[in-house]
């Protein structure tokens, strides 16, 4: 039943920015992939809020790192990407039990 769970919540992560021709596809997936592992990681036993937030943070940076590559195809890492992102992190942590994350704290780190 977990791993049904996990791939019907993941049906829908991001669907909004793939939906929409602004930002590449292959790009989103990447993204999507990072919040992924995020996931995997807050889903582990045993975590804490401290460990939530600094898996966000490293996942955050993993995103950051992708800036140029959205720009290099005309697009970018705008604030509508960033309220999808945060939106889509918030979902997994609360999918998880974890209803006492800040959402601006989980993507305190981003530069877009």
């Amino acid at each position: 039943m977990h791993v049904f769970f996990e791939c019907y919540m993941f049906e829908d992560l991001l669907l909004p920015m793939f939906d929409d021709e602004y930002y590449p596809d292959i790009l989103v997936a990447e993204v999507k992939q990072a919040v992924k592992q995020f996931a995997r990681k807050v889903a582990k036993p045993d975590v804490s809020e401290v460990d939530i937030y600094h898996f966000a943070a490293e996942t955050v940076v993993l995103i950051n790192k992708m800036k140029p590559q959205f720009e290099d195809l005309d697009s970018s890492l705008d604030d509508t990407a960033a309220d999808y992102i945060a939106e889509a992190m918030m979902m997994v942590v609360q999918e998880n039990g974890y209803m006492d994350i800040e959402i601006e704290e989980l993507v305190s780190n981003r530069e877009w």
